[in-house]
């Protein structure tokens, strides 16, 4: 019959030692600031023809409800799949996660009721800059500190809203 021990226990120093640097780890090493969510995320253009967006019409937009702004038909950015800022905002806004979304738009999209939004390539404000910047009806959105100074905020979300 083969007896086990639990090493931990025959070991507690050694365990104790990894434990400790662990934990120095966790409270020495400074936070990545992206670690820290936006608080607040803005809905925005390149394009200042557009009017500011009601909390109503943003939540439209974001599913599929409207496809046009003041009668031009607009394409809607999306940050990539594994991102906070996508994660943030979807629940911020539409109180939903980015699996619920993802499944909502397969839906309307199979269905051609709608295409989703084109995830940009990477997380990153400057890539959804140059793509909005390709076209003057596109729309995206970022943590309200990350939008440049050019553009037109049409809706901020907060968490509180």
């Amino acid at each position: 019959m083969l007896k086990f021990k639990a090493v931990w226990l025959t070991r507690p120093c050694r365990t104790l030692s990894i434990l400790t640097v662990l934990l120095i780890g966790l409270v020495v090493i400074p936070p990545d600031s992206r670690a820290f969510a936006a608080t607040e995320y803005a809905v925005f253009t390149l394009n200042q023809d557009f009017d500011e967006l009601t909390r109503s019409k943003a939540r439209m937009l974001y599913r599929g409800k409207a496809k046009s702004l003041q009668g031009k038909r607009i394409e809607l950015s999306d940050w990539p799949e594994t991102s906070t800022e996508r994660s943030e905002f979807y629940q911020s806004l539409l109180g939903k996660d980015v699996a619920q979304m993802n499944a909502y738009w397969a839906s309307l999209s199979f269905s051609g009721k709608a295409r989703p939004p084109k995830e940009i390539g990477n997380a990153n404000v400057n890539t959804l800059i140059a793509w909005l910047i390709e076209k003057p009806n596109r729309i995206g959105y970022a943590p309200l500190d990350e939008v440049p100074s050019e553009a037109k905020v049409l809706y901020v979300v907060s968490k509180e809203k």
